[in-house]
């Protein structure tokens, strides 16, 4: 019986993710306002039914797309959130996604930054999730960057908070020059960045 229980589960999560995969791939191809739910049920392999057991309109499902998209690019680039300490480990991560392509919402291919941004203008239960997850974000490298402090990686003499909203915002305006082709060096930015948060006397190579 348990073992029953915890097929029906696995199998409702495998139909989540076919969708949300599925809404992923068109909203990619053909943006986020054109997919009708029932191209994204075809696309699954599923019918309206099951799309309405784990979505109760086409605006939560694009927030749970959105959430999926990014949640887990964040997470990859963040580490566990058990983690203390190594801002540098966190700027590679994101130095290695830029140079592959897997930068926010465009990894595999999927949604392009730009696109949900319009859309984050557009609806307000969009823009309060991808404010809440940026925000994550910013928590989470500003603990890091106090621990750096405390084990002199990092000068000391600035804010963790406001220093992470600013690598927040660079990181941003990245992705927004890599989808418009604006040519930059990540290492480059990367050796920059971190030798003017280095302590004093100690440049970052």
């Amino acid at each position: 019986m348990a073992r029953t229980r915890r097929s029906r589960e696995e199998s409702k999560e495998e139909t989540r993710q076919r969708l949300l995969d599925a809404g992923r791939e068109l909203f990619a191809e053909e943006g986020l306002d054109l997919p009708s739910l029932d191209a994204i049920c075809e696309r699954a392999g599923y019918t309206r039914g099951a799309f309405y057991v784990h979505f109760q309109d086409r605006e939560e499902f694009l927030v749970a797309v959105m959430e999926k998209a990014l949640g887990d690019f964040l997470q990859m680039i963040l580490g566990a959130a058990e983690e203390e300490g190594d801002l540098k480990g966190i700027v590679m991560r994101w130095v290695q996604a830029l140079e592959s392509g897997e930068v926010p919402i465009l990894q595999g291919g999927a949604l392009r930054f730009h696109q949900l941004l319009a859309a984050v203008t557009r609806v307000p239960v969009l823009q309060e999730r991808f404010a809440a997850l940026l925000q994550g974000a910013i928590a989470h490298v500003a603990a890091t960057i106090r621990q750096d402090q405390r084990t002199g990686k990092l000068r000391r003499g600035i804010s963790p908070v406001q220093t992470s909203t600013l690598l927040t915002a660079i990181a941003l305006g990245l992705v927004c020059m890599v989808e418009t082709g604006v040519p930059f060096e990540p290492h480059a930015l990367r050796r920059d960045v971190m030798r003017l948060l280095a302590p004093d006397g100690e440049p970052e190579r």
